[in-house]
């Protein structure tokens, strides 16, 4: 049975714009200006086609549509003109307040005509969703990056995302785009995609992905893999090279405390530093 995976909390983006973004008026939405709303008929209304959200859970449009009986609909959708066949309007933003209207039997919502990127408008509206798959915001974010020619970090300046979050996201890309496709139907974590995609063995990552799509990996379950697998690889390398030394081993331990050491700039004493000088001495010895 396929493992359900619990619900995203928001994105980094929606919460990078909290008190930031209250409406569309971001810089990369070009010259579009919002018209007066007005009610649209639902019988002249069309989703996207390319809407970058794919996966709609129908158990939330039921529940929007239980709030939007009961409260009525607080906010219009965005809408441009179709231009050809059959329906009149076509959805920029709202698709799920629409799906909600459908189930209701409304005739009209009220709705409010953009001139301009819809694209643009529609990525960005989607971003702001607290549901947002991992994946779907990763290709939301490329779609943004090519859609405006931005690199990485002027996609996180624009959204308010540090460049680190941003390359960790479109990370995720690099994986198979049919795992992907399934990934962004259950919801898988991104903490998740991200360790198989760091994990540089094909075979290996093949059999994470294969883990997570038999419903039977978790996060931890996935680095816990990542790490068994590493220290198999890198016993084998020792047995072939070196000189199998215990010595080593604290090394490495001193090469990881000390990284921290640099990561949090610690001020230093006279006798540490006096300490790290000995250790460097004796480190070239080795290596001349």
């Amino acid at each position: 049975m396929a493992r359900t995976f619990k619900k995203r909390s928001p994105s980094a983006f929606l919460e990078s714009q909290k008190g930031i973004t209250t409406s569309f008026s971001t810089p990369f939405l070009g010259k579009g200006k919002f018209n007066h709303s007005f009610e649209v008929q639902l019988s002249e209304l069309v989703a996207d086609p390319e809407q970058p959200r794919k996966v709609f859970n129908s158990e939330e449009i039921e529940a929007l549509a239980t709030s939007l009986s009961e409260r009525g609909i607080l906010q219009p959708i965005l809408v441009r003109e179709a231009g050809e066949g059959p329906a009149k309007w076509i959805i920029v933003a709202g698709e799920r307040r629409w799906r909600a209207a459908v189930s209701l039997g409304w005739e009209t919502l009220p709705a409010i005509e953009y001139d301009g990127d819809y694209r643009a408008a529609s990525l960005v509206e989607n971003l702001f969703r607290t549901d947002l798959s991992a994946v779907e915001e990763a290709r939301g974010l490329r779609s943004i990056m090519e859609l405006n020619n931005w690199s990485q970090s002027e996609t996180g300046r624009q959204l308010g995302l540090s460049q680190s979050r941003v390359n960790r996201t479109l990370r995720v890309l690099d994986l198979p785009s049919d795992f992907l496709d399934y990934a962004s139907a259950k919801a898988v974590p991104i903490n998740v995609l991200v360790q198989i995609v760091r994990e540089e063995d094909a075979y290996q990552q093949k059999a994470l992905m294969d883990r997570v799509m038999s419903g039977s990996a978790t996060v931890a379950e996935v680095l816990d893999l990542r790490q068994k697998a590493s220290a198999q690889s890198q016993k084998a390398t020792e047995k072939k090279a070196g000189t199998g030394l215990k010595v080593f081993k604290t090394i490495r331990r001193f090469i990881k405390e000390t990284s921290i050491i640099a990561d949090k700039k610690v001020a230093l004493s006279e006798e540490e530093k006096k300490d790290l000088r000995q250790a460097r001495d004796m480190i070239d010895q080795l290596l001349a």
